[in-house]
């Protein structure tokens, strides 16, 4: 996600929770979330992508489509992949200038510009 300041987990939780509700103007826009999308999907493409037939959607991480929005990726994974999946989001959102939230246990993962 897309965040100018230092929040909460708190805070978090809150701009998660309207991201869910449709509620996209939560946060502002930012060209970091596009170019995040698009090496993302680069490497583990959307669920989207696939056909229902197709043998390889039973590889694919997500467990639903991606939410996309102007400040925020939203993204579900399978069991399976949760080994994986993290850490490349996580360097992925580092590399990016982005927050990463992780509802399972409602941490925020702050970008570098924003530690302290």
């Amino acid at each position: 996600m897309n965040v100018e300041k230092k929040i909460s987990s708190e805070e978090a939780t809150e701009i998660y929770n309207k991201l869910c509700d449709g509620e996209y103007d939560v946060l502002k826009p930012s060209e970091k979330i596009d170019l995040f999308y698009q090496e993302l999907v680069e490497k583990y493409p959307d669920i989207d992508s696939y056909n229902d037939d197709d043998e390889e959607i039973d590889n694919c991480p997500w467990s639903v489509e991606l939410d996309v929005s102007d400040g925020a990726v939203v993204m579900s994974m399978v069991w399976s992949a949760a080994d994986e999946i993290p850490n490349f989001v996580m360097s992925l959102a580092e590399k990016h200038g982005l927050a990463v939230y992780d509802p399972q246990d409602e941490s925020i993962y702050l970008p570098p510009s924003l530690r302290s």
